[in-house]
């Protein structure tokens, strides 16, 4: 593949992370990332890592909402990639998100998503 292709194909696994906040769908978001994907965050000076299902999950609790994002970062290394996001959930916070990503035989996909809350 070229790499503007996987460029792209990376993106598009950002895009539907966002559309499944946008839709609070469990199904969007599981199209984003691999089924083994996890979440890390910092709370109380501790790292916090999380199957990927408990995104889903808040998500869907929270409802349809609006989305937007900005890519800070795009870096590819052959079948393995990082992006640097900012992004904005209405309901939720702004966000500071960086996501590693494989490329499998179904294409792109998120496997680990780790997170601050912008202040």
């Amino acid at each position: 593949m070229n790499e503007q292709k996987d460029i792209q194909g990376v993106l598009d696994a950002v895009e539907r992370y966002a559309e499944a906040g946008r839709k609070a769908s469990r199904a969007i978001g599981e199209s984003a990332f691999t089924k083994d994907a996890t979440m890390s965050w910092v709370e109380g000076g501790k790292i916090v890592t999380v199957p990927i299902p408990a995104l889903y999950d808040v998500l869907e609790k929270t409802g349809e909402e609006e989305v937007s994002y900005t890519v800070e970062q795009v870096s590819l290394a052959g079948d393995v990639a990082f992006v640097r996001i900012s992004s904005t959930f209405s309901k939720l916070a702004s966000f500071n998100d960086l996501f590693t990503l494989a490329r499998g035989a179904d294409g792109w996909k998120i496997a680990s998503k780790i997170y601050s809350v912008k202040a």
